[in-house]
Protein backbone atom coordinates (compact mmCIF):
# COMPACT_ATOMS: atom_id res chain seq x y z
CA UNK A 1 0.00 0.00 0.00
CA UNK A 2 0.93 3.67 0.15
CA UNK A 3 1.73 3.47 3.20
CA UNK A 4 4.50 1.26 2.68
CA UNK A 5 5.95 2.97 -0.37
CA UNK A 6 6.48 6.35 1.81
CA UNK A 7 8.38 3.86 4.29
CA UNK A 8 11.18 2.36 1.66
CA UNK A 9 11.31 5.86 -0.48
CA UNK A 10 11.73 7.66 3.03
CA UNK A 11 14.58 4.53 4.09
CA UNK A 12 16.51 4.94 0.42
CA UNK A 13 16.02 8.47 0.46
CA UNK A 14 17.81 8.51 4.27
CA UNK A 15 20.56 6.39 2.55
CA UNK A 16 21.77 8.65 0.03
CA UNK A 17 24.89 11.27 0.83
CA UNK A 18 23.62 14.57 1.90
CA UNK A 19 23.95 16.68 -1.12
CA UNK A 20 22.17 13.95 -3.25
CA UNK A 21 19.19 14.17 -0.62
CA UNK A 22 19.11 17.78 -0.46
CA UNK A 23 18.69 17.91 -4.69
CA UNK A 24 16.10 15.20 -4.20
CA UNK A 25 14.29 16.80 -1.80
CA UNK A 26 13.98 20.22 -3.08
CA UNK A 27 13.32 18.91 -6.63
CA UNK A 28 10.66 16.49 -5.91
CA UNK A 29 9.44 17.54 -2.86
CA UNK A 30 9.40 21.43 -2.63
CA UNK A 31 9.39 21.61 -6.68
CA UNK A 32 11.44 23.36 -6.71
CA UNK A 33 12.80 24.41 -10.64
CA UNK A 34 16.76 23.74 -11.50
CA UNK A 35 16.96 27.02 -12.20
CA UNK A 36 15.88 27.57 -7.84
CA UNK A 37 18.07 24.71 -6.81
CA UNK A 38 21.07 26.52 -8.53
CA UNK A 39 20.49 29.90 -6.69
CA UNK A 40 19.97 28.19 -3.13
CA UNK A 41 22.92 25.50 -3.81
CA UNK A 42 25.08 27.98 -5.44
CA UNK A 43 25.94 24.96 -7.94
CA UNK A 44 25.54 25.20 -11.94
CA UNK A 45 21.72 24.37 -13.81
CA UNK A 46 23.68 21.37 -15.90
CA UNK A 47 25.72 20.15 -12.23
CA UNK A 48 22.32 19.82 -10.82
CA UNK A 49 20.76 17.86 -13.81
CA UNK A 50 23.81 15.54 -13.72
CA UNK A 51 24.23 14.87 -9.91
CA UNK A 52 19.89 14.75 -9.95
CA UNK A 53 20.65 11.98 -12.64
CA UNK A 54 22.77 10.00 -10.32
CA UNK A 55 21.01 10.67 -7.07
CA UNK A 56 17.65 8.79 -9.22
CA UNK A 57 20.09 5.88 -10.29
CA UNK A 58 21.53 5.21 -6.61
CA UNK A 59 17.96 5.70 -5.12
CA UNK A 60 17.08 2.71 -7.71
CA UNK A 61 19.71 0.90 -6.84
CA UNK A 62 18.94 1.54 -2.79
CA UNK A 63 15.11 0.52 -3.67
CA UNK A 64 15.91 -2.45 -5.65
CA UNK A 65 17.76 -3.75 -2.75
CA UNK A 66 15.22 -3.58 -0.21
CA UNK A 67 13.44 -4.59 -2.20
CA UNK A 68 14.54 -7.90 -2.66
CA UNK A 69 15.50 -8.52 1.13
CA UNK A 70 11.59 -7.84 1.81
CA UNK A 71 11.27 -10.52 -0.88
CA UNK A 72 13.01 -13.26 0.30
CA UNK A 73 11.21 -12.58 3.79
CA UNK A 74 7.88 -12.72 2.59
CA UNK A 75 8.72 -16.23 1.08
Amino acid sequence: PEDNRSKYIKAALDKLPEEEYTLILLFYFEDKSVEEIGVITKLSESNIKVKLFRARKKLNSILKEMLKGELYTIL
